[in-house]
């Protein structure tokens, strides 16, 4: 995900609808970054009864496929797909899009642009005209919107619906079931991801100004956020910053409130989202902080051996599919790799990584399987439900293979022993740091209006980090900014007093 297009986005969605641009509220709005492929079009065809000889051209009656012979998958993104073309034992790929698992066939509907995806699902589960055997089964959604889909008709209970008993999965991290968990406590989704957050810092820096690299030592030193001020301090008086863009905490602070963002249709500012406001201020002022937004060019620059950051907070996956190109410096703003000759002078921080707990669990992203109503074959749902979120040798593969932490308790504390080794850390082992932050995390204040508020919430705030407004003001942009976009939010009695009194 492109955080520059997400902030920019918010910025047009929340502060915009201040000056009456209120229309399409209560709907996510996403960036068109990409266009639907060939695939795509020919699978939504499909999903209406034809296939296409040419998208948009010529167009032939499909002949029916046999009841119950096809396991309709919907994705954003390759990822699921590829866990399950690489590790699902049996199965067997039979065309880009196509595969099988023993005798029944599987489709896949893959997308890349989060809008259309999301259009297009929404689509075919609403269609109740569909034959069973053109119906989704299973579709796959990100962190971000998991809510909208949990909290709907168009998720099964994947206990009572789906057939998976609570002994199965135990070794799940409980906060990926937290955060897939509806209102009423039915576990409506899940993961073969765990994606926890940690404090990644630079070797180089930490043995010259805190006298040892190693990270336990480092721990002490970031151990709190008192403690982590303090670090700060002393980064800044050997010359170097303590954290690189005004955003770089706020996920860690987020996910430790003690409320959630909406309570009863009442909009909530959680006291600990204030307190990361006022330290990011304070950071800012005392200069231990640079300035930059994250995921931008300079933001990146910092990365690598030339940058005078101290740390940054990054995932498990941001670890090992992103660290290492930023510590390289082989990736532009957009992901994409520069010229060599550009990055030439570029000096690498690969190896000069290590990472800790940091002062508090955090996580990022993630993306969760979603049983869909209506399918013909929900047997072989709970199969691949099961054998890529519970079997614990199958996600250990995938560790062990592809180095992406995965949802096994038991298969991670036994990577966590091993010599399971991260090059861009130096050869340290972080599953034992991924297994205590994951196992730490609290989910339970999640809710569907969380991705936006919080990005908006950061841009708004920007104005007070550089001193143009007061903490009071940027607070009173943006409630009115979020109960512009949410019409069904109200303010609470005790915000409406203190406006009063102002």
């Amino acid at each position: 995900m492109k955080k520059r297009v997400c902030y920019l986005l918010t910025v047009m969605v929340l502060t915009g609808l201040l000056a009456g641009c209120g229309e399409g509220q209560g709907q996510e709005e996403e960036p068109a970054t990409a266009q639907k492929t060939q695939e795509s079009a020919e699978n939504a065809s499909s999903a209406e009864g034809v296939s296409t000889a040419e998208a948009g051209k010529t167009y032939e009656t499909a002949e029916p496929e046999p009841e119950g012979s096809v396991l309709h998958i919907y994705c954003i993104g390759e990822d699921f797909k590829s866990r399950m073309q690489d590790f699902y034992p049996d199965y067997e790929i039979t065309g880009d899009d196509t595969g099988k698992i023993g005798e029944s066939r599987v489709k896949w509907h893959v997308f890349n642009d989060d809008a259309e995806y999301r259009d297009s699902l929404n689509e075919v589960l609403e269609d109740q005209s569909l034959p069973p055997e053109e119906k989704v089964d299973l579709y796959v959604v990100k962190e971000e919107y998991l809510r909208d889909y949990v909290e709907s008709g168009n998720s099964l209970d994947v206990m009572a619906d789906v057939g998976l008993t609570a002994e199965e999965l135990a070794d799940q991290f409980p906060y990926t079931q937290q955060i897939a968990m509806d209102r009423d406590g039915k576990l409506k989704a899940l993961s073969w991801q765990a994606t926890p957050g940690v404090f990644t810092y630079r070797r180089s820096i930490a043995a010259e100004v805190l006298g040892s690299d190693d990270p336990e030592t480092v721990q002490e030193a970031v151990s709190d956020w008192e403690r982590f001020a303090e670090t700060a301090q002393q980064m800044k008086e050997a010359g170097y910053y303590m954290l690189s863009a005004y955003g770089d905490a706020y996920q860690v602070y987020s996910d430790n409130v003690s409320s959630p963002w909406v309570r009863d249709g009442v909009l909530n500012i959680d006291p600990h989202l204030e307190d990361w406001a006022f330290q990011t201020r304070e950071f800012a002022e005392n200069g231990y902080i640079h300035g930059t937004e994250q995921w931008s060019d300079e933001w990146r620059a910092d990365h690598t051996g030339d940058g005078e950051v101290f740390g940054f907070f990054y995932s498990s996956w941001g670890i090992h599919y992103t660290l290492q190109d930023k510590a390289e410096g082989t990736s532009n703003s957009d992901g994409e790799d520069e010229d060599e000759d550009e990055d030439s002078s570029v000096t690498s921080a690969t190896g000069d990584y290590a990472v800790c707990r940091g002062p508090q669990p955090s996580h990022f992203g993630g993306q969760w399987i979603v049983a869909a109503p209506g399918s013909d074959d929900t047997e072989l749902v709970r199969k691949v439900l099961y054998t890529m979120t519970c079997d614990p040798a199958v996600l250990k593969k995938i560790t062990g293979d592809i180095k992406e932490f995965t949802n096994t308790v038991s298969g991670m504390k036994e990577l966590a022993e091993s010599d399971y080794k991260a090059e861009v850390l130096g050869g340290q082992n972080p599953i034992p740091v991924y297994v205590e932050t994951a196992l730490a995390l609290n989910q339970r204040y999640v809710t569907s209006y969380d991705d936006d508020l919080d990005l908006g919430f950061q841009v708004t705030m920007q104005d007070y980090f550089e001193g143009r407004t007061s903490e009071a003001d940027a607070l009173e942009t943006f409630r009115k900014a979020a109960l512009s976009r949410y019409e069904e939010l109200t303010e609470s009695p005790g915000d409406e007093e203190e406006e009063e009194e102002e």
